[in-house]
Parts: C-alpha cells; sequence; structure tokens
C-alpha cells in the first residue's frame, strides 16, 4: 500500500487522546512529541479503527475510487 493511502492526521483537529494508537490493532501509530504519527506505515492493513475511534474525528482513510470499463 503507498503512503498515500495511509491514515491522515489533521494535527489541528487532534487532542492527543492517544485512543488511534491504543486500539489499532497492528501498531501503525505511536505518540511522539505529544502527537501521533505513522511510525509503522508497512503494518497499516486499513481496518478503519483509527478513523472510527477518534473523538474529533481527526483521522481520515483515504481511499482510491476505481471505475472499470465494461
Amino acid at each position: 500500500m503507498g503512503s498515500e493511502f495511509l491514515p491522515q492526521i489533521d494535527y489541528p483537529k487532534c487532542t492527543a487522546c492517544e485512543l488511534c494508537i491504543k486500539l489499532c490493532p497492528n501498531n501503525v501509530l505511536a505518540l511522539i512529541d505529544k502527537i501521533p504519527v505513522i511510525a509503522n506505515p508497512e503494518a497499516c492493513e486499513y481496518t478503519g479503527t483509527c478513523q472510527d475511534i477518534c473523538p474529533t474525528d481527526a483521522v481520515t482513510l483515504t481511499f482510491e475510487i476505481v471505475f472499470s470499463a465494461e
């Protein structure tokens, strides 16, 4: 998965509650200098847990729209 498809963190919205870090099933996120960062990007399986658990909607999963020709 390319870096463009990793969770995006909107730092002005983030309160550093650490829920995304604690509940990520693959330990993708870490707290560095009191802010969550993507510390282990190759482990991201796009479960959506980080986005779903964020109380301030600071985490967003990006996605690619693929059109198929019929």
